[in-house]
Parts: structure tokens; C-alpha cells; sequence
């Protein structure tokens, strides 16, 4: 009887009358006051699951800072020439969890209004009538879990909620499909309220994740990795067919390999996409008929594509479609610096969330002249597979950073583990060398002072040179690092090795300790960027400078905020450092040059750029990795190419051709307005080598770690 009870009551839970023993009958206003009941319940708990979704995501501060947040740092070069942006992707707390991509932010009249009509009329076309929520659509987003219901509740799923529920993540399940659907529900009205539903627009067409093309976002990016043109000039066609990759971006991505039959379908896909658009776009009265015809007959050209159509009008067909042989899509520069200028920012004391723009100490023509050599676009060929490369160029006045860049197989990456330019931390080899001469240099050795070369120890290590000769006679320090024998470094470095290690120290290099062998031998283990801060110190008069990237910074609204000084300190005598100086250019310049072919060619004498340039060499016993460092007066390089892990050896063309040494010759082609260095006083020459004058006993400073 007590299930009877309960089944009664179930089937009628507001009866008219306590004394009423028979059931109501179910009238039509029972029935809508029923139905609204359970609605108002529903919405109840909706909000509660909501509510609790905001708070344990912390979601509402985030809301409340989406523009600011979403505003990515304008990022430009000394000269003013802008490098791209970069967004707030997983910094910190920050509201972007997704991974970093490039991003370019433009106003809505900066993007076409074929372009916005698409958008709006397939992804939400109620969007200036409601709030942030359309009810009518909300129950089959719940049902189906696709898409963010409305363009707000779709930019909050993008930015503030990826990652916490079941976007973005590893979780799948209907009950983090509720959660987030809840969570969008509560705080759409607020994102609305709080910005209007231009700029939600704004930012939403800017924080599109068209993430297969390319790791890119936003319709400025989109636009041109796709078409090749900015926003503001996209056609209807272009707006329709983009907007209908929306769903499935990754499947615009196709390779050399893709069977055609595959390729084919792909595309015919897209354009089936892009008729849907159309289509909506006609039916709700937003084009004409003739516009309309004019968009679905022209045959569109994606730049990754190669497609042919046959047909005309609305009869126009895909027949084929192939990957474009010729595509290229080269990031933003700053794409791969986006966490190095991060990190350099919080050093600074500088929140990244809360910086408008940015003044990098970069050159753009410089960076990107290093980019392609370093990708495998320049004069020494493309890199094979598994090969990495890091380069980096300083000015020597302050040790900004002109140029850096990394490579993986000719590919590169935006994570700063990959930066091999400032991460890769290798055995130095004999790039070490002039360090070591500098350290000996103030402590009474010269270049012209003689050593054998002839077999040497160090302990119980017998020392050989690159060659496996000697030339058992006497040469002097100018002719020995000319020539790279390690019998004389050794010979030099033995006797003042706790000088070279509080030298290398001070540079910012790390001692191997598993390695017993000499470290004028280059033991020690540095990055390039380290190391061309390193040979900018002597032509900076002996100041060794930290290298960095920022040269000014503007908060969001503008205002410049502080930055800490470059951080340099003397590391050599003036005399020392010029008669280093000295001695690396005569090791391209002289008989005895291990890379003559860095020596002016007669057309860069004419175009007058011979300015001076030393360079070094080295390449570690195991092959595993070959450098090059060179200084010129105004730019200091460094390159490495070997095995991050070091378990394999470069191919032996890379270091028998002097692959790293071709590559600094790129500091002959920088503009250079500081052509010479001043000889300080206290220097004479002899036999055409920089000396001090005779009585002269220059001594280094002493060196400070870091």
C-alpha cells in the first residue's frame, strides 16, 4: 500500500484538496504548470551546478579580466618593424589553457563583413537578440555536447574554461559535458553584461581554434595562413569556407603522402562545408541571389591546396584535390621567442598578462636572415633529419639579442626546451680557446709567446691534436689557436686552469664534472647565446653583458614600465680584451686559418663590408657536436649543430665542410654602423700581431659568478 501511496503521489504531487482521495485528471494547465515546474527546477539546478563549476575554476576573475587577458603583447623589433604577438597561452594562471600558437588580434572593422555575417548567421545567429544564452538551442547542445551553444558560451569554452572540463582534456563523460554547459550557462549573461556583444564578437572572431591550421587562432591568422590576405579583404567565398572548418579544422591539413582519393574527399568535405554556410546565410534573408551565385561558382585556391573543379555556377564541382607543392607557411618571428620574452618579463618583475607591448633588442631583417640559414633555407643547405641547430647573434654594446633561432630537422618550435639558441647546453670544444688565451693574456702571456707542439700530457691523459700531428717545433699562441692545437692550450691552460674555471664561471658556463679531461679542451658545457655573449666581450672593451631581449615595455594602456638595467660586468683588461680581439681575426685572416673562407670576398670589399671578424671553431671528440663562434666590432655568433642528448654524431659532412663556420659568415652581411674597434692605449703591434708595449703587464679583473 505504501507503494501505491507514493506512485499516487508521484503521478499527482499537487492535488487540489488534502481530502481529494482520486486522482485529477490531467487538464492542459496541469500539464503547462507541471512543465514549467520541472523547467524552473532544472534551471534551479543548472544554476547551482553552475555556480559551483565558476567557483571551483575560479572562472569568474577571469571573466571579469577576459579583454585585458586576451589582448596578446604587440611585439616589434628596435627599428619599430612589427614580429607578431604574443598570447596569453598557459602563463601562469593565465585564462588561456590552450597551447601557445600564433595570434594576431584585429578590430571587427578590420575584418570583412562577409566574414562576420558567415560567422554570426552559422555559429549563432540569434547572438544580437539574447543574452549570452540561447534557450532554444541550449537542450540539444546539452543532448549533444557539440559546440558552445552561443558565441559566448563558445569563447568561454575556448579561453576561460579549456582545459577544467571535458574541452581540452585528456576526461571525456556527460557529466563534465553538464558541468561545462552549466558553467557557460551562469557566466555568458555575465561576459555580455560586463563587455557588450560587439566586443564579445570582437574577441570571439579573434580567438578562434582553427588549431589545425598550422597552430593558429583568430581570423587574422586564419585568414592569411589559409588565403594569403588580411581580413578585411575576404570574400564571401573565403568567409564561408572558413567558417565552415570551424568544426573540423584539422581536416584542411593534408601532406605529400595523402592518397588522392583521401585528399580528394577532404576537400570535397570543405566545399560541402562551405555550401552549408551559404546556404544559411540565403535562407535567413543575409545575401541576395546573386551573391549568393557569384560565392558558390568561384573555384577557391586554398594556399595549401591545388584543386580543380569542373562545372560552372552552382554546377561547379571538385574533381581532384592535392597538397600545393610550392606552400610555405612561415611563422611570426617572435612565435618562437613567445616563452623567452615571458620568462625575461617575470624576471623583470613583470606580470605578462597585464603588458601591452613589447620593444625587442631583435633585428628583424637579421632574424630572419639567421632563421632561414638556420631552417635550412640558406647558402648551407637544409638540415638532415634529427639534426639540431641553435644560433644566436648579440650586439656587443650591451648585449642585446639581435637574432635567435633553433632548428629539429629544418623544423622549429616555440617551446623553450627546444630553443636550442639559449637551452642546448653542450660541450664547448675549442671555441673555449680564446677564453683560455684572454686568461693568459693577463697573466703575462702574449700572442707572440712560443709553445712546442709536440706530444703533451694532461695527468694520465695523452693529448692529441684534430690532425693526430705535430709539428714538433715552437708556434706562437697567435699561429696555435690560427691552427686549434690543443698540445698548446693545454700547455697555456695546465698552469692557470683555476683562472680559466672562475672565467668560465662568470660566462655562465657549467662544469661537466663526469669528464676528467682539461677544460681548455672545452669540458665546459654552454648554450650559443651564452657563448656569444661570451666573444662579445672583447670588442666591448672587456664588459661581458647578460644577454637579453627586452629593450622597452608599455603596460596595456601604453605607459612605458620600468626595466633593470643590462646587466654587465668587467670581465677583462681593455688590452686584453682588443689583443683577443686581434688574435680571432688572424685566425680567418692569416696563412694558418682553419676557415679562410670567412675573409672578405672582392664583392663585399667593394660593397664595404670587410670589417673585421674573428672566428673560432670546435667540434668534441665524439662528434656529437660542432660549433662556431665569431665576433665582428658591432655583433658577436655563436652556432651549434649536434645532438641535444648527445648519443649521436653529426654526419660527418656538417663538421669536415665547417657547416657552423659557413653560417656566422652572416655577420658580413649585417649593416654594420660601427666598423672598427679603437685601440686603447697601451697596445703596439709586432710582426702584425696586437701586443702590449713593452713594460706593459695588463691584469683582469676578477671574475664573479653569476
Amino acid at each position: 500500500m505504501g507503494v501505491l501511496r507514493v506512485w499516487e503521489r508521484w503521478r499527482n504531487p499537487w492535488p487540489r484538496s488534502p481530502f481529494l482521495r482520486r486522482p485529477a485528471p490531467w487538464t492542459l494547465r496541469r500539464v503547462l504548470r507541471a512543465a514549467l515546474a520541472w523547467v524552473g527546477a532544472a534551471t534551479l539546478c543548472m544554476i547551482a551546478l553552475g555556480g559551483a563549476g565558476t567557483v571551483g575554476t575560479g572562472a569568474l576573475g577571469r571573466v571579469w579580466n577576459l579583454r585585458a587577458e586576451l589582448r596578446p603583447i604587440e611585439v616589434v623589433d628596435r627599428r619599430g618593424e612589427p614580429l607578431g604577438v604574443i598570447d596569453h597561452c598557459r602563463a601562469g594562471n593565465a585564462v588561456n589553457a590552450v597551447p601557445c600558437r600564433e595570434s594576431l588580434s584585429v578590430p571587427l572593422t578590420g575584418v570583412s563583413e562577409a566574414f562576420l555575417l558567415a560567422y554570426v548567421a552559422k555559429e549563432d545567429v540569434r547572438f544580437f537578440s539574447h543574452a549570452g544564452v540561447d534557450l532554444g538551442r541550449l537542450p540539444r547542445a546539452l543532448l549533444s555536447g557539440a559546440g558552445g551553444s552561443t558565441i559566448t558560451m563558445q569563447l568561454l569554452k575556448n579561453n576561460v574554461l579549456a582545459g577544467h572540463f571535458d574541452y581540452d582534456t585528456d576526461r571525456r563523460g556527460p557529466l563534465l559535458t553538464l558541468t561545462r554547459k552549466a558553467t557557460e550557462f551562469v557566466l555568458a549573461p555575465i561576459v555580455t553584461w560586463r563587455y557588450g556583444r560587439r566586443e564579445v564578437l570582437a574577441m570571439s572572431v579573434n580567438s578562434l581554434p582553427w588549431i589545425g591550421i598550422g597552430q593558429r587562432k583568430g581570423v587574422y591568422d586564419a585568414a592569411r595562413a589559409v588565403f594569403g590576405v588580411d581580413p578585411a579583404d575576404l570574400t564571401l567565398a573565403q568567409s564561408a569556407f572558413l567558417v565552415g572548418l570551424l568544426p573540423a579544422p584539422g581536416r584542411y591539413l593534408v601532406t605529400d603522402t595523402t592518397p588522392p582519393e583521401t585528399a580528394t574527399a577532404r576537400f570535397r568535405w570543405m566545399r560541402t562545408q562551405q555550401l552549408v554556410t551559404l546556404n544559411i546565410l540565403r535562407s535567413h534573408g543575409l545575401i541576395g541571389q546573386g551573391a549568393y551565385l557569384e560565392a558558390v561558382s568561384t573555384p577557391l585556391q586554398p594556399r595549401l591546396w591545388q584543386a580543380e573543379y569542373a562545372g560552372s555556377g552552382t554546377d561547379l564541382r571538385v574533381v581532384q584535390a592535392a597538397r600545393n607543392p610550392t606552400y610555405t607557411n612561415e611563422p611570426e618571428p617572435v612565435w618562437a621567442m613567445q616563452e623567452l620574452v615571458r620568462r625575461e618579463l617575470r624576471a623583470a618583475g613583470l606580470d605578462p598578462k597585464r603588458v601591452g607591448r613589447v620593444v625587442l633588442t631583435v633585428d628583424a631583417a637579421a632574424q630572419a636572415a639567421l632563421t632561414r640559414r638556420v631552417t635550412g633555407e640558406g647558402a648551407t643547405g637544409p638540415r638532415p633529419t634529427g639534426v639540431a641547430e641553435g644560433a644566436a647573434i648579440v650586439d656587443v654594446r650591451g648585449g642585446g639579442i639581435v637574432a635567435l633561432a633553433s632548428s629539429t630537422g629544418g623544423n622549429q618550435s616555440s617551446d623553450a626546451g627546444r630553443q636550442w639558441a639559449s637551452s642546448a647546453l653542450r660541450p664547448v670544444a675549442s671555441t673555449v680557446k680564446p677564453l683560455l688565451y684572454a686568461a693568459a693574456f693577463g697573466d703575462g702571456v702574449t700572442q707572440l709567446s712560443t709553445f712546442a707542439d709536440q706530444a703533451t700530457r694532461y695527468g694520465s691523459q695523452a693529448v692529441r691534436n684534430s690532425t693526430g700531428t705535430f709539428l714538433d717545433r715552437a708556434v706562437t699562441v697567435r699561429e696555435a689557436n690560427a691552427r686549434s692545437l690543443n698540445t698548446v692550450a693545454v700547455q697555456v691552460g695546465t698552469p692557470r686552469e683555476k683562472t680559466l674555471r672562475a672565467v668560465l664561471d662568470a660566462a655562465g658556463y657549467q662544469e661537466d664534472r663526469s669528464n676528467r679531461s682539461s677544460p681548455s679542451l672545452g669540458t665546459y658545457r654552454a648554450a650559443p647565446l651564452d657563448v656569444a655573449a661570451a666573444y662579445a666581450s672583447f670588442a666591448s672593451g672587456g664588459l661581458l653583458c647578460r644577454p637579453h631581449l627586452l629593450a622597452e615595455v608599455a603596460d596595456t594602456s601604453g605607459r612605458p614600465l620600468p626595466l633593470p638595467r643590462p646587466d654587465c660586468q668587467p670581465l677583462w683588461d681593455e688590452v686584453v680584451a682588443y689583443e683577443t680581439f686581434d688574435l680571432l681575426t688572424a685566425a680567418v685572416s692569416t696563412d694558418a686559418s682553419h676557415v679562410p673562407f670567412l675573409r672578405p670576398s672582392l664583392l663585399q670589399r667593394v660593397q664595404g663590408r670587410a670589417m673585421p671578424l674573428g672566428a673560432k671553431s670546435g667540434t668534441t671528440d665524439d662528434v656529437n657536436d660542432t660549433w662556431c663562434a665569431a665576433v665582428t666590432p658591432q655583433y658577436a655568433m655563436a652556432v651549434w649543430i649536434g645532438d641535444p642528448d648527445g648519443r649521436q654524431s653529426v654526419p660527418v659532412t656538417l663538421y669536415r665542410e665547417q657547416t657552423a663556420c659557413r653560417e656566422v659568415g652572416l655577420l658580413r652581411e649585417l649593416p654594420h654602423d660601427r666598423r672598427s674597434l679603437d685601440v686603447p692605449p697601451g697596445v703596439t703591434r709586432v710582426a702584425g700581431a696586437a701586443v702590449p708595449v713593452a713594460g706593459l703587464n695588463p691584469r683582469n679583473p676578477v671574475p664573479v659568478a653569476p
